[in-house]
């Protein structure tokens, strides 16, 4: 008695394929927008804590001697690793080197390895005498080499790191700490009072 074989024929299974496809093509830029999504809120986290360590740093008298309760001034340091090193010295911050990083970008072994590669932040510097609403740290991916003073859109780098064109994420001097995308790229989010002065200067990672 011949046994019956069973199998798919060539039209079923190039329907089974073009469904697979389909949902790939329906679920795989959800996946990735709930990724960035997560990267996103993990880097807020992790600026929310600087700003915490500095804040907390600067009512105990240690960040910088003789006048460490301002903010690091115009000409203090050269890069945002600058500083986090420094802070890391003072044992303001007691993070490891990989606490500085975000998505896409590489991860520090130690303080000295920071650089661009591997710190996500730009720093903002001479905030000392302006509101609490202007940028301390941001996101290097964001084309900013000076703080905004008109309404307008920010503009991301599509191939810099982290987030390229997906987002940024900005920490204020009065302690907020928040992701822009979208159509909430603009100056008056990240820079509410649009205020920059001679003081201010931005430095790279």
């Amino acid at each position: 008695m011949k046994r019956k074989v069973f199998g798919f024929t060539l039209i079923e299974l190039l329907v089974v394929i073009a469904i697979i496809a389909m949902l790939a093509a329906i679920l795989v830029p959800a996946v990735n927008r709930a990724l960035i999504n997560a990267a996103l809120t993990q880097t807020v986290s992790n600026g929310g804590n600087i700003y915490k360590s500095v804040f907390a740093g600067q009512m105990e008298d240690a960040v910088f001697s003789g006048s460490s309760s301002s903010w690091p001034a115009n000409g203090d340091f050269d890069s945002s690793s600058d500083y986090f090193r420094d802070l890391a010295e003072r044992d303001v911050l007691k993070v490891p080197p990989s606490f500085f990083t975000a998505r896409g970008l590489a991860r520090a072994e130690t303080m000295d390895d920071l650089d661009d590669s591997n710190n996500a932040w730009k720093l903002v510097l001479g905030l000392g005498s302006v509101s609490e609403g202007v940028p301390f740290i941001f996101t290097q991916n964001a084309n900013i080499t000076a703080l905004p003073t008109a309404d307008g859109d920010v503009t991301l780098d599509e191939s810099q790191d982290p987030f390229r064109k997906d987002g940024m994420v900005v920490v204020h001097k009065g302690g907020a700490s928040f992701s822009l995308r979208g159509t909430q790229l603009k100056n008056i989010n990240f820079n509410p009072a649009l205020t920059n002065s001679a003081d201010i200067a931005i430095v790279d990672p």
